[in-house]
């Protein structure tokens, strides 16, 4: 016998046990909107009668990668858990090397379906938010690779640069697969005049905010032509550090921030728009030895940093405008990082760059999926990221039991209620 510390034995179960009952709910929920239906209606036919079905494909890449999957061979954690599969029914999952060749053959229509599909979803989302105040983010970002695709980005290493677009509360409403060496800046009108067809006809655009990359004639003339509010991160070309000089009077915004405007114009742009600047005094120095100087003596070390907005919105203060614009930090800018680490889009399957903008079409439903699922959960929880969700609530302990024509899943009492409570909202939502 083998010596052990504690004193118990490891036996084999053919128990229908599960560490992920959590994950059982999200799919309940997928079938509760229509996403095999769905799939099957906008991606690609199978080309046999013993293929597998597109929807097949999405329900596993979606439960792995809502239960932390980051490699294709993560879908394993779907393939061998028998509780998942008995009662959601997947009879068929299929292997890591068969979805790789699915995303190669399916390539840029299968980005077109989820297109779709992100598209017919945004509809839910959108019951739950103003149709009077739609504003959009966009903003691009850096997936670093090793792939012979992947090309040297703006920040150095090789990789891609999709370019990603956010509607009120997070829903990513289109993306854009970019190779790395395509700069920030490039065909941003056309990336806002698509995010703005993806919208139902019966709503219109509100307010655009971007960074930089977006400061453009084009884009500015595009706003003003269609009543659109933007703000948007403006450059400290030449012409601005003269204007900025030559303001006299700044209002304290914060303890190191001061805060003015003037009204600007750009050559080529149809109308004047306001440049709200900021000034950060900052002294750079150690922790701590900031309070052991007198006034004068930090004087002697101030800098000063310059940020400028450009806006059209004549109705709200400098302040608000600015508090506005720094809203991406939480409505773009951390929905990003939510896509790329909670759902693992860092890692791209293939060489293949189809393949790969097709993988991460399907991350961006995955996203997707998520931000609408979080409208089940009591209100507390809706702030929560997928990482904590996957620890709180899709990672809970699960027995199936099959007797007598009727399936159990067994959990501990403390999470009944609300397994209970998500099933009737996902229930309630299957209706509408």
């Amino acid at each position: 016998m083998t010596q052990t510390i504690l004193d118990f034995a490891v036996e084999a179960t053919d128990e229908k046990l599960t560490p992920r009952a959590g994950s059982i709910l999200l799919g309940e929920y997928l079938k509760g909107i229509g996403l095999d239906s769905l799939s099957d209606t906008h991606l690609p036919k199978p080309q046999s009668n013993r293929a597998y079905d597109s929807s097949s494909y999405i329900s596993s890449l979606i439960l792995m990668l809502h239960s932390g999957g980051r490699v294709l061979d993560d879908i394993r954690t779907i393939q061998y858990d028998k509780a998942i599969r008995t009662i959601l029914k997947l009879k068929d999952v299929p292997k890591a090397d068969t979805i790789g060749k699915w995303l190669k053959r399916t390539g840029l229509l299968g980005v077109y379906g989820i297109e779709k599909i992100n598209k017919h979803l945004l509809k839910s989302h959108l019951k739950c938010c103003d149709k009077n105040e739609l504003i959009l983010d966009i903003d691009a970002t850096v997936i670093e690779a090793e792939k012979s695709t992947a090309r040297s980005t703006y920040k150095g290493p090789p990789g891609y640069t999709p370019m990603v677009g956010h509607i009120n509360g997070g829903f990513l409403i289109h993306s854009e697969f970019r190779t790395g060496n395509i700069a920030p800046a490039d065909t941003n009108l056309e990336f806002i005049k698509k995010c703005v067809k993806q919208l139902p006809q019966d709503c219109s655009l509100k307010c655009l905010r971007a960074d930089g990359a977006s400061y453009q004639v084009k884009i500015l003339n595009y706003c003003f032509e269609n009543n659109i509010t933007f703000t948007i991160g403006a450059h400290l070309s030449p012409s601005t550090r003269a204007e900025i000089k030559n303001i006299s009077t700044w209002t304290q915004y914060s303890k190191y921030e001061q805060i003015a405007e003037y009204i600007d114009t750009m050559k080529h742009v149809e109308k004047a728009y306001r440049l709200i600047v900021v000034k950060k005094r900052i002294t750079p120095m150690l922790p701590h030895i900031e309070d052991m100087l007198t006034p004068e003596q930090k004087a002697q070390y101030f800098e000063e940093h310059y940020h400028v907005i450009a806006t059209n919105d004549l109705e709200h203060t400098a302040q608000e405008m600015l508090e506005l614009y720094r809203q991406r930090g939480e409505t773009s800018e951390n929905r990003i990082k939510e896509l790329k680490l909670g759902f693992n889009m860092n890692y791209l399957p293939t060489s293949d760059f189809m393949a790969n903008a097709f993988y991460f079409a399907i991350g961006t439903l995955a996203y997707n999926v998520f931000v609408l699922f979080k409208q089940t959960f009591e209100e507390g929880w809706k702030r929560h990221t997928v990482q904590t969700i996957r620890y709180k609530f899709y990672n809970i302990a699960g027995k199936v039991i099959q007797h007598a024509r009727k399936t159990t899943l067994k959990v501990n009492s403390e999470f009944v209620n609300i397994l209970n409570e998500i099933r009737l909202k996902s229930y309630q939502v299957s209706l509408q």
